[in-house]
């Protein structure tokens, strides 16, 4: 949908692109109140139906039991959800930034080799901190054993 939407705006044709969203949406939000009319509606024949066979106090009871377990299930469904997104977005958006990292290497890296090959010396100073790195992460694991 976002590829068409960008394809209208290059050739133009964007204020008929809206249009027809609108009028798409227009007639999702009836076809949706139809709907919720017709679950009420059902709900109602349920309901008359059960009071013939519990009577009319029962029914209430049950029905409104019934709709409280499917509240606080819904609640509990939405509560542990919600945590969800978070720890997904959090992981895309350490995923698009070591991508656009290593975009951004890449693209630098005729450079700094360019570099590196002018002044020999810069190289020695990155060489020896990851020496130094290996040398203290080989010591402390020795250490831990």
């Amino acid at each position: 949908m976002p590829f068409a939407l960008i394809a209208r705006l290059l050739t133009g044709e964007a204020g008929i692109y809206f249009a027809r969203l609108r009028n798409m949406a227009t007639w999702y939000v009836v076809m949706g109140v139809f709907g919720l009319i017709t679950v009420i509606f059902l709900l109602m024949a349920l309901f008359a139906w059960v009071e013939t066979h519990l009577g009319p106090i029962l029914t209430a009871l049950v029905f409104a039991g019934v709709f409280l377990v499917l509240t606080l299930v819904a609640f509990l469904l939405a509560r542990s959800s919600a945590g969800q997104p978070k720890g997904q977005r959090a992981e895309t958006l350490q995923r698009e930034i070591a991508s656009i990292a290593g975009v951004t290497a890449m693209s630098n890296a005729p450079q700094i080799f360019r570099l590196m090959r002018r002044k020999r010396g810069l190289v020695i100073i990155p060489m020896a901190a990851l020496g130094f790195l290996g040398l203290y992460k080989a010591i402390t694991a020795f250490r831990d054993e």
